[in-house]
């Protein structure tokens, strides 16, 4: 492996880390911490984390897409033959499951974040309960986030079958 596929890989695993280690945290630490708060603060918190979260998230997939490709690129020239069927069906699943991933991603920041936002700006700070509309769209939101959490390692499954092929 020479250094630029060497640094490549490493890029690659801090955008991994970013992405999937970002979504872990605010699911399983970041969350549950904010239910402690009273509903007009947690709502705000949760907010603000969620916009973290997303400039945190597209920042590691930025990465992912990136030093995929040029991953692929050096695979390729490396191999100086053209990828094994095997290697081509595994990488297309690999894609399948990213393209999921980042699908679901701009759902939770276009469609879901917007409206999160909007109806958290309304929401009184002394709220002493969660508005329903409000909650609803957390609901979605955190659903899709936790389908990205379990799709996650299965694109990380198939990188490392690729790495191994």
């Amino acid at each position: 492996m020479t250094s630029w596929q060497t640094l490549s890989l490493g890029l690659h695993l801090a955008g991994l880390a970013l992405w999937l280690g970002g979504t872990i945290f605010f699911l399983v630490v970041f969350r549950p911490v904010v239910n402690d708060f009273q509903p007009g603060i947690a709502i705000r918190i949760l907010n603000h984390g969620r916009t973290s979260l997303e400039a945190v998230s597209w920042t590691g997939i930025s990465v992912l897409l990136v030093t995929g490709l040029v991953n692929l690129i050096l695979r390729e020239q490396a191999s100086r033959s053209a990828l094994g069927q095997f290697y081509i069906v595994a990488l297309s699943i690999k894609l399948m499951v990213f393209g999921a991933m980042v699908y679901q991603q701009g759902l939770q920041a276009f469609k879901y974040g917007a409206r999160i936002a909007a109806m958290t700006a309304a929401t009184p700070e002394d709220s002493p309960s969660w508005p329903e509309p409000l909650r609803a769209h957390w609901q979605k939101w955190f659903t899709l986030l936790k389908i990205n959490a379990a799709l996650g390692p299965i694109a990380t499954i198939m990188g490392l079958i690729l790495l191994k092929s």
